[in-house]
């Protein structure tokens, strides 16, 4: 998926390369998580998919996605009412630097549960986004491993 990153050595490490919908035809995704045993979640993901042009009514052509356009299509996905994460609040968000690459850092508190941050970023024609997320009596043992791969995270290609 044309990234390195290091990750403590009891984290078991799964990928996936299927689009998250089988019926889909949508550009092929790609995905690498870390998990915990005993854990029901992923502490740590990356995920990977082609950058698709779309139309701009403007100007009459294809442009591809914008890092800003992406972010805020995450924002709207984490706050629209049929996601996953509606039940997250924004807490902060702002401009990092990840694989040598500039990004967007958005971090978000769980109403019930749940400590998560996405940061995005564009390059070489892909989007990453690396998500971690842990329970909050977690965080202070597992972010700032989380924070540690993400520092280690680098682009390949």
């Amino acid at each position: 998926m044309n990234f390195t990153i290091q990750h403590p050595s009891n984290w078991q490490v799964k990928e996936s390369t299927e689009s998250p919908h089988k019926e889909s035809t949508e550009s092929p995704h790609g995905r690498v998580w870390f998990e915990l045993s005993g854990r029901n979640l992923p502490i740590f993901a990356v995920d990977t998919e082609k950058v698709e042009p779309h139309f701009d009514s403007n100007t009459k052509t294809l442009k591809n996605t914008s890092l800003q356009q992406l972010v805020q299509h995450e924002l709207d996905e984490m706050s629209s009412d049929s996601s996953e994460f509606r039940n997250f609040d924004l807490i902060r968000q702002n401009k990092v630097t990840v694989g040598g690459h500039s990004g967007w850092k958005m971090e978000f508190a769980g109403k019930d549960s749940f400590y998560l941050f996405e940061i995005c970023t564009i390059a070489n024609g892909k989007i990453y986004i690396l998500t971690y997320q842990d329970y909050p009596l977690k965080v202070p043992e597992t972010l700032p491993l989380a924070n540690k791969m993400v520092e280690s995270f680098q682009i390949t290609e």
